[in-house]
């Protein structure tokens, strides 16, 4: 029971995650990472005065696991507020806290136990945890967003971005299996070091203009796979080291890259949201597949058959990332033949005029309502496939000055037309 307990408040920390990016885009990063930190405090100190086991349900498993799931999705969701050049190398070194997190809280959490019990353990955890309240006040918004949705459930039409939390998910279904079933705390602690390195070097390696995220991110994924295959077949201590090692740095590049490639699929403007989302959905996986590695240990009195499952569907999940960019790319053609630039970023809103401006804006049609942010290129191609736009201007950000207007017209539902004004020329491309 009291394992159900942990694997309850890891699986609520993502499921969660949807409500906590949608509070990120409504309230700020700053405010739920707050609220976050009290209810991880609560539940943590709260826990320390239960006197039954099933009490912990609610308040670690529930109050725990919801202010986590608070913290840890604001905690990603804010980089993308921050960074725009070395967002991939920001990600790593954000995300490598946890791995540095994993390698010391262990022998920690022990000490703590043997040493002053486990009590007054929770109450000296709860002090920790009241550290985020302090990390909380760093997370100042660069500006002040207009959110007219709580939930923005158009990331859901991308088939791109469907397919990509799909490959995700199967390969969450076994990835906690190595993490639960290697048995010394020594491997653990190789498998973190390594994914703490590898979050860095993947970060660095990700924001060079050459290198392509998706396919890095397969080949990773493909080489936990095919180790994770070969593992049972390892007799020695010394092989398993070498496992831990491999794994721990391609891990790396999933811990440190996942949100990144995620806002390469839908576009920045809408990474907090695909991010929450795809968390929520990661949930259901992760909670699966440690329960079914257990049972095949007891049915057949070993983890081998636990391990050739999770090397299983991580190489198939290395396969499905082919469909991810082929769709991927299949989108980019026509942003191309728009004179699209993918790095390329427009501020975009509702008519309004002032009299010191030196620009102004026209109409955006987006379901009945505007938006005021900066958006991308791939975002506004996006939301013309999904017939949500009527007419769009587009303004660089350089000096906000007006310097191009490109208007789409659409044609019976699939082609349309973008004039592309300048100055007083403009021509028409038919796509």
């Amino acid at each position: 029971m009291e394992a159900w307990i942990g694997a309850m408040a890891i699986g609520l920390n993502f499921f969660f995650g949807p409500i906590s990016s949608a509070l990120c885009d409504r309230f700020g990063c700053r405010v739920v990472t707050f609220a976050g930190a009290l209810l991880s405090v609560s539940g943590l100190f709260l826990t320390s005065f239960v006197q039954e086991v099933h009490m912990m349900y609610v308040t670690y498993g529930l109050v725990w696991g919801l202010g986590s799931s608070f913290s840890f999705t604001s905690s990603i969701v804010v980089l993308n507020e921050y960074f725009d050049e070395r967002f991939a190398l920001a990600n790593g070194i954000a995300t490598s806290g946890s791995g540095v997190g994993s390698l010391v809280a262990g022998p920690v959490i022990n000490y703590l136990l043997t040493s002053v019990g486990w009590k007054h353990s929770m109450h000296i955890l709860s002090g920790f945890a009241g550290l985020l309240c302090i990390a909380a006040m760093i997370f100042k918004p660069k500006e002040r967003r207009e959110c007219t949705k709580l939930f923005d459930t158009s990331i859901w039409k991308s088939k791109a971005y469907v397919l990509w939390v799909t490959t995700v998910a199967v390969f969450q279904f076994g990835y906690l299996i190595p993490f639960i079933h290697l048995v010394s705390a020594w491997l653990i602690g190789f498998l973190s070091i390594t994914s703490t390195l590898g979050r860095v070097v993947f970060g660095k390696i990700s924001d060079f203009k050459f290198v392509n995220r998706l396919y890095l991110y397969q080949f990773s994924i493909f080489s936990i796979g095919l180790s994770t295959l070969l593992c049972p077949l390892v007799k020695n201590y010394a092989g398993l080291v070498g496992y831990a090692l491999t794994f721990g740095f391609f891990d790396g590049c999933f811990v440190g890259q996942v949100a990144v490639i995620t806002g390469d699929v839908v576009g920045r403007d809408k990474l907090s949201q695909a991010v929450g989302n795809m968390f929520g959905t990661l949930a259901i996986p992760m909670s699966l597949g440690p329960p079914l590695a257990g049972w095949l240990h007891e049915a057949f009195g070993s983890y081998d058959k636990a391990f050739y499952i999770a090397g299983s569907v991580a190489l198939f999940s290395s396969l499905m990332i082919f469909g991810v960019n082929y769709m991927i790319r299949k989108q980019s053609i026509a942003r191309r033949q728009l004179g699209f630039k993918k790095d390329s970023s427009w501020r975009v809103s509702e008519a309004e005029t002032a009299p010191d401006s030196v620009y102004k804006d026209t109409l955006l049609l987006v379901e009945r309502e505007t938006t005021h942010k900066w958006v991308n290129a791939e975002s506004i191609y996006d939301w013309y496939q999904n017939d949500k736009i009527m007419t769009i201007s587009v303004f660089t950000r350089k000096k906000e000055v007006q310097v191009e207007d490109i208007i789409l017209e659409l044609k019976d539902g699939k082609e349309f037309d973008a004039v592309f004004i300048l100055g007083e020329k403009s021509f028409r491309i038919h796509l």
